[in-house]
C-alpha cells in the first residue's frame, strides 16, 4: 500500500528502537498520561452527568417548575386558561393546584409541611406518581380528606397508611371570641411515596377541593396553575404567556437555582482540573519529541542531504509525536467508557458503597454518557497532543546537516 513519505517515515519512527532508553520511557509515559487523563475525565464527568440528571428528575420533577399565580393567590375560572397555556412552546402540561404551607400533627409529633391540592386527572409529576408504593393517586377524591405523604415524613410523624393526622393552616384563619384560630382539619393517610430527595420530608398531597376547604377559598378556585416541561431546564429559554394585571410567574430557579448553579460550577471545576492531567501529558509529549529530534538529528541530516525539504521533515515529527496522543486518547476513551459503564460493579468488587438510600441500603452510582462530551474529550486530547509537536517539528526542520554530521 502506498503511503506519503512523511507518513511512512513518521510511523516508522514511532515503532523504531531508540538509542536513548530514557527517550522511550518518556514517550511511553506521555502516552500513559493521555490515557489516564481521558479515562478519568470520561468516568468522572459521566458520573457527574448522572448526578445532575438524578437531581433534575428527583427534585425538579417533584417541585413546581413554573407557577402562574396572582396577588390574591386565588384564580377564578381556571378551566378557561388551560387551553391557551397548553399552546405555548415547550410546555408539556398545565395543572391547577392549591398550595400553602401548614403544620401537620400526629399523636406524637409535629412537623412543618407544604401541602398541594391537586386534581388527579391533571397531575403531571410523574416522578411522584410512579413512586407511590402504598395507596393510589385516585384515592384523593373530593370530601374524602385523604392525603399521600412522603416516607421520611411518615417516619418523622410515626404514622402509616390508615392513621389520622391533623393539618393546621395559617391561611384561612378565623376570628372568634377567643381570638384568631387557624384553619384545621383531620385527614387520613391513604398513601406513601418515596422519591429519594427532600420532597419526602415535607410534601403532602390531597385533593384540590379538600385543600380549598382547608384554606377557606371557593372550591372552584385554585392558588395557581403549574407548568410542566419535557426538560425542566426549558424554563431558561421558554416564552412565558402574556400576564394580566396582578399576575406573576415564578419558577424553580427561585427555590433551587443556587443548588443547580453550584452543581454546574462543581462540574466545570472538575472538568478543568482533570483537563490539567491531559495538559501535563501533552507537555510530556513535547519534551519526548524534543529528545527524539535530538536523538534522530543524524538521520534528519541525512534526509536533508537526500533532498527532503523542511516542511516534509516537520510533518514527519508531527506525525511521530501526535501518534502518542492519538493512541493514548483512543485507549483512554475505550477504557473510560468501559469503566464508567461498569463503575458500580467495580465499586461493589472493591467493597465501596458511596451512596445510601433513605432506607439505609446501597444505591447505584448514576451514569449518563453524553456522546458530544466524549467526542470533545477525545478530539481535544488529540488536538493538545498535536499542538505539543509543533515546536519539536520546527526544531527538526532547522537542523543543519553540516553540524549534525560533523562528528559522525
Amino acid at each position: 500500500m502506498f503511503y506519503p513519505l512523511s507518513l511512512f517515515i513518521g510511523l516508522r519512527y514511532t515503532k523504531s528502537k531508540r538509542n536513548n532508553k530514557f527517550v522511550s520511557f518518556v514517550s511511553l509515559f506521555s502516552t500513559g498520561g493521555i490515557t489516564l487523563g481521558v479515562l478519568a475525565l470520561i468516568t468522572v464527568l459521566s458520573v457527574m452527568n448522572g448526578f445532575e440528571g438524578e437531581l433534575k428528575s428527583r427534585i425538579l420533577g417533584a417541585v413546581p417548575q413554573a407557577v402562574l399565580s396572582n396577588d390574591t393567590q386565588t384564580i377564578n375560572h381556571w378551566q378557561e386558561k388551560l387551553a391557551p397555556l397548553l399552546t405555548i412552546e415547550k410546555v408539556k402540561s398545565v395543572e391547577p393546584v392549591v398550595t400553602s404551607e401548614a403544620i401537620i400533627q400526629s399523636a406524637k409529633h409535629l412537623q412543618g409541611i407544604t401541602f398541594e391540592g391537586i386534581y388527579p386527572e391533571y397531575y403531571a409529576s410523574e416522578i411522584i406518581a410512579s413512586n407511590i408504593y402504598s395507596g393510589r393517586l385516585d384515592d384523593l377524591t373530593s370530601r374524602s380528606y385523604n392525603i399521600i405523604i412522603g416516607s421520611s415524613l411518615a417516619r418523622t410523624l410515626s404514622v402509616s397508611v390508615g392513621d389520622k393526622v391533623r393539618i393546621i393552616s395559617a391561611r384561612g384563619t378565623r376570628f372568634t371570641p377567643l381570638g384568631q384560630l387557624p384553619s384545621q382539619r383531620n385527614f387520613t393517610v391513604s398513601g406513601l411515596f418515596e422519591v429519594g430527595s427532600d420532597v419526602d420530608k415535607y410534601l403532602v398531597l390531597m385533593h384540590a377541593q379538600d385543600a380549598a376547604r382547608l384554606i377557606r377559598i371557593n372550591q372552584d378556585q385554585v392558588t395557581g396553575l403549574r407548568f410542566a416541561f419535557d426538560d425542566p431546564f426549558d424554563v431558561l429559554s421558554w416564552t412565558p404567556p402574556v400576564l394580566s394585571a396582578g399576575e406573576t410567574i415564578t419558577d424553580w430557579r427561585r427555590t433551587h437555582g443556587e443548588l443547580f448553579a453550584a452543581v454546574r460550577m462543581e462540574k466545570n471545576m472538575i472538568w478543568l482540573l482533570l483537563c490539567l492531567i491531559i495538559a501535563v501529558a501533552a507537555f510530556n509529549i513535547l519534551s519526548s519529541s524534543v529528545m527524539v529530534v535530538s536523538d534522530k538529528s543524524a538521520e534528519v541530516a541525512i534526509l536533508k542531504t537526500l533532498g527532503i525539504n523542511g516542511s516534509t521533515l516537520n510533518l514527519i515529527f508531527i506525525i511521530q509525536g501526535a501518534w502518542s496522543g492519538i493512541i493514548g486518547a483512543l485507549i483512554g476513551t475505550g477504557l473510560g467508557l468501559l469503566l464508567s459503564t461498569y463503575i458500580n460493579e467495580v465499586m461493589s468488587f472493591l467493597g465501596l458503597h458511596l451512596l445510601a438510600n433513605a432506607s439505609g441500603g446501597a444505591r447505584l452510582l448514576p451514569v449518563v454518557h453524553q456522546p458530544s462530551q466524549i467526542l470533545i474529550i477525545m478530539f481535544g486530547a488529540m488536538f493538545l497532543s498535536l499542538l505539543a509537536t509543533l515546536y519539536p517539528a520546527y526544531r527538526a526542520g532547522k537542523v543543519s546537516p553540516v553540524e549534525a554530521l560533523r562528528y559522525e
